[in-house]
């Protein structure tokens, strides 16, 4: 018995001592964490104002891990942040499993009570960057359910949409606060029921809130958070005085505690650092993840551009949404106007289900659009500048714009619908051929590089069209297919299996008949061409190539080519041709000497032209020559500073021959030329 007890009592000491290493292992960790986090607090308190991002560094930690796990992962993991469990939880609902970069960099500040000016890129989360640590210290305290309470928070946006989106952020973290937008082309009624009642946090665009503020509906004395979103889109829409009257009343001389103020934009005009130093506390922390950074956009956009006469476009946007989208994809198209909104929207070239969104929409029908837009039961949306902003859909998956905007800023916030949420974006712009200057406009302000593309061919058009056919094929019940083997069956016999299937492809897609388009100007009827030659000094201009032409292909050809245009490498150039001529120049021309002509698939990189062709297919622009406008640049011209620009410096006349001077500058340069006839 006595031995017994005691190997109970050596077993009970030894799960004795295991549970107490045990524990104190569990407590060391737990310190170790402690000190990690106090580690990583002081570090953020060291880190200096203006936060941009450290690739290099980036790179190093992810090798370090030895796992597959981005930084940004990494810095926005919810465990360095003080979030709720139930918050946390409601994130992963909704597929957020870590902060974004701005989220993660301004977090803290905000939580802690400093004012903000966040700095991000169009696409980056900004608007969940002030939600989510305002819900969360706002839940910290006992809620006041109080009828008639005054709003803690405030946020202004530019439009109704950014408004609406806002507002949805604040409920979408489901906490118990009361959050309730206001905006104008609603009646006031409701909206002012709404703030009699009582509120916590109030969404809403300058003129409403201004309306009840003047009204004495609202009272903003009693303010502890003011948040302006998107503030450079503020001034641009005449806002600034709005703006202003709205935080003179918000700021009462009074109050010894003035409100928390928060600025996020993707740029920061002087207004928005005039208004930050006029509202904001000297301690302001400025985190900018653009920094010196020229590109301005969402670096998970290609951007590209597309030249094409206005009497073309609708007809190849439509080509461009199905090879660049597909019926499955989402697409939103910019168009500068209401009229051209719904001109494009009602054009046969859209294959896809199309919505409007403008001005003359009521604002009630504009909610009902966008529902459906984002529930995908349609795939593609035509708007103004109106859904530029708070349209906030990740899975948009190309964006048109039918010409590039004067405003840089437009673009940057156009070019933002898609791509965001790290998925990839495309973004194409259309532009007339004297748009060029406006074209490289943006590419400098903007900080990007435009890939100029054709438009889509016959054969991207039919590829895209027959995947979407096959997808939507997939989708056919087996039940429904019974009904058809029959039919199937006899097509077989008749046309073979391969036949019939492609038959029944191009049926389904739509595509039954095949219109080809120049790659240079968008034009239906035309091929483009690449004439290439191997020589030992570079084709300085298009003369050389309209020789070649004269003297290697039949006398019709040469008074039709069109548009001409020399490859960025100087080995050669490009130029369109009506498509009627196409087999009278597969049967006449022979490749020889190191000179090639050839159809071409994909435009290549093209000398950048310091001036834009005004005039369009045979009126001068593109017409025999390259002349531009009506004007035709024969022999030497006299320019104001004395200097004389001849025919070879420009390039664009073909009448040379005529010229004396332009033949001896140019038979100096390319001595010794023979016909390859």
């Amino acid at each position: 018995m006595a031995e017994r007890k005691d190997k109970k009592k050596s077993k009970k000491d030894k799960k004795e001592k295991k549970e107490s290493k045990d524990a104190s292992k569990y407590s060391l960790k737990e310190e170790k964490k402690e000190k990690k986090k106090r580690k990583l607090e002081e570090h953020s308190s060291e880190e200096s104002d203006s936060v941009a991002p450290k690739k290099k560094k980036a790179k190093e930690e992810s090798l370090d891990e030895g796992v597959e796990i981005s930084v940004a992962q990494r810095e926005g993991n919810f465990a360095k942040f003080r979030i709720s469990p139930k918050t946390i939880l409601t994130l992963e609902d909704r597929g957020i499993t870590y902060l974004f970069p701005i989220q993660a960099h301004t977090y803290d500040y905000i939580y802690d009570g400093h004012d903000v000016i966040g700095k991000a890129r169009t696409g980056t989360g900004k608007t969940l960057s002030f939600a989510l640590p305002l819900m969360e210290k706002l839940q910290l305290n006992k809620l006041d359910k109080t009828r008639g309470r005054p709003p803690k928070v405030l946020v202004m946006a530019p439009t109704r949409e950014l408004a609406k989106q806002v507002g949805k952020e604040f409920e979408d973290l489901k906490s118990e606060l009361n959050v309730y937008c206001i905006y104008g082309g609603m009646p006031y009624d409701p909206q002012e029921y709404a703030i009699k009642n009582g509120l916590d946090v109030l969404v809403g665009t300058p003129g409403r809130i201004l309306d009840f503020m003047r009204q004495g509906t609202l009272d903003l004395s009693k303010l502890q958070h003011v948040i302006l979103d998107e503030v450079d889109r503020m001034l641009d829409m005449g806002f600034s005085d709005s703006v202003e009257e709205i935080l003179a009343g918000s700021f009462v001389k009074e109050r010894e505690d003035k409100p928390q103020t928060l600025l996020f934009s993707a740029t920061l005009p002087p207004w928005a650092a005039t208004t930050a130093a006029k509202y904001m506390k000297k301690d302001r922390k400025l985190v900018d993840l653009i920094g010196h950074d020229k590109l301005k956009t969402a670096v998970t956009v290609k951007h590209m551009a597309i030249k094409c006469h206005y009497t073309a476009r609708a007809s190849t946007i439509g080509d461009v949404v199905q090879v660049y989208c597909g019926a499955h994809g989402r697409t939103v198209i910019f168009a500068e106007t209401k009229k051209d909104v719904n001109e494009l929207a009602l054009n046969s070239s859209l294959k896809q289900e199309t919505q409007v969104l403008h001005g003359d929409i009521p604002q009630k029908q504009r909610e009902i659009t966008l529902k459906s837009f984002r529930e995908g039961k349609f795939r593609c949306l035509v708007a103004t500048d109106v859904a530029a902003r708070g349209l906030d859909i990740p899975e948009i998956d190309l964006v048109v714009q039918c010409e590039p905007p004067k405003d840089v800023d437009a673009y940057i916030h156009r070019s933002g619908r898609t791509g965001r949420a790290h998925r990839e974006g495309i973004c194409i712009v259309f532009y007339k051929p004297q748009q060029e200057s406006l074209l490289q406009h943006v590419e400098r302000k903007a900080g990007i590089k435009f890939t100029r593309i054709g438009a889509p061919q016959p054969s991207d058009i039919i590829k895209a069209s027959a995947e979407d056919a096959r997808r939507f094929l997939e989708q056919i019940p087996s039940d429904v297919l019974e009904h058809f083997q029959e039919a199937a069956e006899k097509l077989i016999k008749e046309k073979g299996a391969v036949e019939a299937v492609a038959a029944a492809l191009a049926q389904i897609s739509g595509t039954t008949e095949i219109k080809s388009r120049s790659l240079l100007s968008s034009q239906e009827g035309y091929t483009t061409y690449i004439m290439t030659c191997d020589l030992a000094e570079p084709v300085r201009s298009t003369g050389y190539m309209w020789r070649i032409i004269e003297n290697n292909l039949p006398p019709e050809v040469k008074p039709e080519v069109r548009g001409m245009r020399l490859i960025s490498d100087k080995k050669g150039v490009v130029f369109d041709v009506p498509r009627k001529l196409d087999n009278l120049i597969k049967e006449s021309w022979t490749d020889r000497r190191g000179t090639t002509l050839h159809r071409a698939t994909k435009l290549p990189e093209l000398l950048e032209s310091t001036q834009s062709s005004s005039g369009g297919y045979g009126q001068g622009g593109y017409g025999q020559g390259g002349s531009w406008g009506n004007r035709q640049y024969n022999g030497n011209r006299q320019y104001g500073n004395g200097r004389q620009y001849n025919d070879r410096s420009q390039g664009y006349n073909n009448r040379y021959n005529d010229q004396n001077n332009s033949n001896r500058n140019f038979n100096r340069s390319f001595n010794g030329f023979r016909s390859y006839r």
